[in-house]
């Protein structure tokens, strides 16, 4: 057995900042994590490190390898500079002095001494292996270290998103960006043809309305008037908000009793919030009552849950002049309260009753019902919103269905002309991803954030969230709406071609005509790339020991239910996409059964549902890792990425690791999560991934006898004894400390795997896991528990 260099050392304080550099805040994400909405991605600079080290040999240039891997500095004495910098009150100019690390593609050199590596551990041509791709930051890295690469997930949608981030740009470089332009065109135009009708007219040539907020509204059953839900009624940070004017009419239960809506400027101003715990309170003075929670779902449930345009943000051109002397157009934010113009639901209800029927028929609306039982269940039911096109207003039900229609029309069109080339059915699928964006950012469960004064998306958070309020983007304006989509997706394509193809310049090639990027470059041959939509327990398109490498990211155990979220985007991709790639999308929604993730929502109404979960997510992860074994070479590597603060997820994911014939040779943690982010921000939650580095077991000689946990638990504890400072010396600390130790722990268990802890009777991992425990007391860690403020060391520790 060869040692690789991930078994003996990892850069994690470096990886990890770079990880952070990916996504800061105010700078770009790398172009995969812009083209569509996946969950839980881990950063291209971990996936590259995964990879790499894997590759190469326990003796190989450590500086080579940073160097590989894009590090082309020391990111801990820039970090620590910043840090300094921002205690002093002093500004500092890029104390890294080199680019972030995802957008360095290997040279022709890096890749030569690579490969030269690679044969000194007997890996001629190695074949990484993916079967949990996602989002496709493993499988994308692998292409660009020129490695044959196979990618797989279950999910339609996810499966979709693999082949426009890591097949489509290799394949066809800026083609298929040029095809994607013109159908692009093409499309925004007649859609916009259509639509125009449906919004007001701008107030003045120098200002335009660029989102709509709108307020979900219930009768009050004591006084009949009209009340618009939301907990507050803030615009911005700066005091911005709406003030509520209701009509009273002749009195209660007469007619005429609603609200008008005023723009204010201080926060004392801001109307009192309408609803509170599901509770909603009427704010009409002569009535004044608190509406029951359960009338306020009875209305919604019989349909009579109805919504109202409360204000309109608008941005005005200004002219200002420059430190030069210069004039220059600048567009400042505005908000004003709703006017009769803006009312056109007539009309909209109007062209949405003729299209309806249609559209349905042609199956150009989803008519799917939401799927039902939910891990996410967090409102659309109790309020009334059964089917797919319920999570959208009558204004954006209409505009989405336009937009599907017209793809439809376009393809047709295309079709009629000649047989598809594979660029230009790409080019329509990364149309419907872009299409997929303005769902994303126009449904009832987008919100309006108040604190950046920009439209939140509906997955702000990794759920379905039923919001009182919502925020409808205009999809017109120039420059923003449909504009943006395309824009933003064009962007995307041009930097995904640029982050895998070294033969093409991607800025001066865009300004040459077709192929021209191609002429006087060097010869480039893609790497054998294959994507598949399956279960990861049955990789029949791979042979036995057909893999070098596999390093996968799977499910964090209960931490996201993919399926679930994406069949947000399914029901809209098999109308468009699906027509372009139908082996993708013949389910009616994602495949829920199969999935490898623990759902208690799929074992409702029976008893031990979470215990049922469990042993599910268990058996499937088992049956991925038994998958692996069979297609990974004996000398084979299999990189784990896991994180989860439960030890219930992290003993469900070794006993199927253990039980598939690995064992843990090494672990690193490493931090991936952009701090900040709200889906882990006041959660205490952990910002580190654990990799774990496995092996297939080899046999155990015969005639050798078992051993008791009793001789191995000092083997535990001196494991984890032995790693504690080296992961605070690279700044792991609380949560990540604690879950660091996970590691080392079931390294030492996994190679004694099984022991027992008294005769015949098997030893438990949770003893490993309560010997690090032990471990860390001892060492004056606290053991973490659940706990609203973050954890901070003892004084003079």
């Amino acid at each position: 057995m060869t040692t690789r260099l991930i078994e003996t050392w990892l850069p994690i304080a470096e990886i990890g900042l770079e990880g952070l550099r990916e996504r800061t805040p105010m700078t770009p994400f790398p172009a995969p994590n812009r083209l569509h909405v996946w969950w839980a991605r881990r950063p291209l600079v971990a996936s590259r490190a995964a990879i790499l080290a894997a590759l190469l040999p326990a003796d190989a240039d450590r500086e080579r390898f940073m160097h590989l891997l894009g590090i082309h500095g020391d990111p801990v004495a820039a970090r620590a500079a910043m840090d300094r910098a921002v205690r002093n009150g002093v500004r500092v100019e890029d104390p890294y002095g080199y680019k972030r690390a995802f957008g360095h593609l290997p040279g022709k050199e890096d890749l030569e001494w690579f490969r030269y590596e690679a044969r000194r551990l007997g890996i001629d041509d190695p074949t990484v292996l993916d079967p949990t791709a996602g989002g496709g930051s493993i499988p994308f890295e692998a292409t660009r270290l020129n490695l044959n690469t196979a990618a797989n997930d279950l999910n339609p949608v996810a499966a979709l998103i693999l082949r426009a981030t890591v097949d489509w740009p290799l394949r066809f470089g800026l083609d298929v960006h040029r095809e994607f332009l013109r159908l692009s065109q093409t499309w925004r135009a007649e859609v916009e043809a259509r639509q125009t009708a449906f919004f007001p007219q701008p107030f003045a040539p120098d200002q335009i309305d660029t989102t709509y907020l709108w307020a979900r509204t219930i009768t009050c059953p004591y006084c009949d008037g009209l009340i618009p839900l939301s907990p507050n009624w803030r615009l911005a940070s700066s005091g911005a908000g709406v003030g509520l004017k209701p009509r009273l009419g002749d009195g209660p239960s007469t007619a005429g009793r609603i609200c008008d809506f005023e723009i204010v400027n201080k926060a004392a101003e801001h109307a009192k919030g309408t609803v509170k715990g599901g509770d909603a309170e009427c704010p009409f003075p002569d009535c004044d009552r608190t509406i029951d929670g359960e009338e306020v779902k009875r209305q919604a449930q019989a349909g009579r849950m109805a919504e109202q345009l409360y204000a309109v943000v608008y941005k005005r051109s200004t002219w200002t002049t420059t430190k030069t002397g210069k004039k220059r157009e600048k567009w400042v934010r505005g908000y004003r309260a709703p006017c009769p113009e803006d009312e056109v639901s007539d009309l909209i209800a109007e062209r949405l009753a003729e299209k309806l029927p249609e559209w349905e028929a042609l199956g150009l609306v989803p008519t799917e019902v939401i799927g039902e039982p939910s891990n996410y269940d967090r409102g659309h039911r109790m309020y009334g919103m059964y089917l797919w096109r319920d999570v959208f207003s009558p204004r954006q039900l209409l505009c989405h269905g336009i937009g599907v229609e017209v793809f439809r029309e376009l393809l047709e069109s295309e079709q009629t002309k000649y047989a598809l080339q594979d660029e230009t059915k790409a080019a329509f699928a990364y149309l419907a991803l872009s299409l997929d964006k303005l769902l994303n950012y126009n449904s009832r469960m987008s919100i309006w954030m108040p604190t950046r004064e920009v439209v939140a998306n509906t997955f702000n958070r990794h759920n379905f969230a039923f919001n009182w309020s919502y925020a409808e983007m205009a999809p017109l304006i120039v420059g923003l709406g449909y504009d943006w989509a395309i824009e933003q997706t064009a962007k995307c394509i041009g930097e995904l071609v640029d982050l895998v193809r070294p033969d093409i310049d991607v800025k001066a090639a865009k300004k040459q005509t077709r192929h021209a990027d191609l002429f006087a470059a060097p010869p480039f041959t893609p790497p054998p790339v294959t994507i598949t939509c399956k279960s990861g327990d049955s990789l029949d398109h791979l042979a036995d020991g057909a893999v070098d490498l596999v390093v996968m990211d799977p499910p964090y155990y209960d931490n996201v239910m993919y399926a679930e979220l994406s069949d947000f985007f399914y029901v809209w991709l098999k109308r468009t996409a699906g027509y372009v790639y139908p082996e993708l999308f013949r389910r009616a929604l994602t495949d829920k059964e199969h999935e490898a993730v623990a759902n208690p929502a799929k074992f409702r109404g029976e008893k031990g549902a979470k215990s049922l979960a469990n042993q599910d997510y268990r058996e499937r992860m088992a049956a991925i890792f038994t998958e692996c074994r069979r297609v990974l070479k004996p000398d084979g590597i299999m990189t784990l990425m896991f994180t989860h603060k439960a030890t219930g997820a992290w003993d469900a994911l070794t006993k199927g690791l253990m039980e598939a014939g690995f064992v843990i040779t090494a672990s690193w943690p490493i931090n991936t999560e952009a701090e900040g982010s709200l889906h882990i921000k006041d959660k205490s939650a952990a910002n580190s991934t654990i990799f774990l580095i496995c092996r297939p077991r080899t046999a155990r000689a015969e005639g050798d006898d078992a051993l008791y946990w009793e001789d191995l638990e000092p083997k535990v504890r001196a494991a984890v004894r032995s790693r504690i400072k080296d992961f605070q010396d690279a700044g792991i600390r609380g949560v990540d400390l604690y879950l660091s130790c996970f590691g080392p722990a079931l390294e030492e268990f996994s190679r004694h795997w099984p022991c027992v802890a008294a005769p015949l009777a098997p030893c438990p991992r949770r003893n490993a896991v309560n010997a690090k425990r032990s471990c860390l007391r001892m060492a004056g860690i606290p053991i973490w528990r659940r706990r609203r403020t973050p954890w901070t060391p003892p004084a003079g520790r």
